[in-house]
């Protein structure tokens, strides 16, 4: 930008000298006419507002033919620039990826757990607890080694097997929420903790717990109302037998605008079309109620459009209701 704007200025100077120098030959002609030493009839001198009209679309026609050249070359640049930086995000993500391949060696190779089992066991859903099974296996161990698994709820001794091999059960809560369960290892003198994979809220080993795939399109139309189409499907994570009945609301800016059975199509992860007709302002929320064959109640409720400058976060829940009424568990996605 800095070499066009030289070149304008450079530009301006010879066309103001141009300029000057016309009139003044202009005036020494006008001046000759007068005397009668020459005549002005198809004079070849042009007048100094013509020469300044073709001057003005000179400069015009070059700065235009300057900048689209300055602006190709700058979008040349801007590519290269963008596909280095493309290298680079690439190249990141492939050593992002090998140092994590090198911190998992690593820690398996410091682990002191040759490996951590876990066998779930079928659920109490008169106390909504269930049995875990749990068995670790040490890479070093001596006869006087003990070990114990850790939760949140508590902490259970583990049975020394023999060859490095401990055993235990745990009785879960099925909606406890387990964030750093770990087997901690006891021997003369020394204590080690290691990071172990047990279940967090196990309801989802039982109950039919519903996502969606969808595929939307939305607008805002003169009238405010939103203009919309798209197909979704209703995927059941868990236990999808346990269904025994499915109803779908169409929720709008709080308002409830229809509810229709989607059992079978629920069942069957039938691939629904969005009914067209619906009085849709700027939101467009799903609220999925199912109820098992058990009794208990998911209600489920996710926002699906919205034309809104801020998300609004507070329109979607998760929650699971026992068989009489109870709130059992609850995430508002806050």
């Amino acid at each position: 930008m800095a070499s066009i704007l030289i070149y304008i200025i450079l530009m301006l100077i010879v066309a103001a000298l141009i300029v000057i120098a016309s009139i003044i030959i202009y005036n020494r002609h006008l001046d000759k006419v007068t005397k009668g030493e020459a005549h002005d009839t198809h004079s070849s001198i042009p007048e100094p507002k013509t020469t300044a009209g073709v001057i003005y679309k000179t400069i015009l026609m070059a700065v235009v033919i300057l900048t689209f050249l300055n602006v190709s070359t700058l979008s040349g640049q801007v590519s290269g620039l963008q596909a280095r930086i493309n290298n680079l995000e690439s190249d990141l993500s492939t050593i992002q990826s090998r140092l994590y391949d090198i911190q998992e060696g690593q820690r398996e190779q410091d682990s002191r757990l040759e490996s951590f089992e876990v066998n779930v066991g079928e659920a109490d859903l008169d106390t909504n607890t269930v049995p875990v099974g749990v068995k670790a296996i040490l890479k070093e161990y001596t006869d006087e080694t003990e070990a114990r698994l850790v939760l949140e709820n508590g902490e259970y001794d583990l049975k020394n097997e023999g060859y490095g091999v401990f055993t235990g059960s745990v009785i879960s809560g099925l909606f406890d929420e387990c964030t750093d369960p770990k087997v901690v290892i006891f021997e003369p003198g020394r204590t080690y903790s290691e990071h172990v994979d047990y279940p967090s809220e196990l309801f989802y080993e039982y109950f039919p717990i519903p996502g969606y795939e969808t595929s939307f399109k939305s607008d805002i139309g003169l009238t405010g109302s939103m203009k919309y189409s798209g197909e979704y499907t209703v995927i059941i994570f868990g236990n999808p037998q346990n269904i025994e009945k499915a109803t779908l609301t169409y929720v709008s800016n709080g308002q409830d605008l229809k509810s229709m059975d989607v059992t079978e199509s629920v069942m069957n992860s039938e691939r629904l079309t969005l009914e067209k007709g619906l009085d849709i302002k700027r939101d467009l929320t799903f609220r999925l109620e199912i109820l098992t064959k058990d009794g208990y109640r998911i209600e489920n409720q996710s926002l699906m459009m919205f034309e809104a400058i801020e998300y609004p976060d507070d329109y979607e829940y998760e929650r699971i209701y026992g068989p009489d009424g109870t709130l059992l568990w609850d995430n508002d996605y806050k």
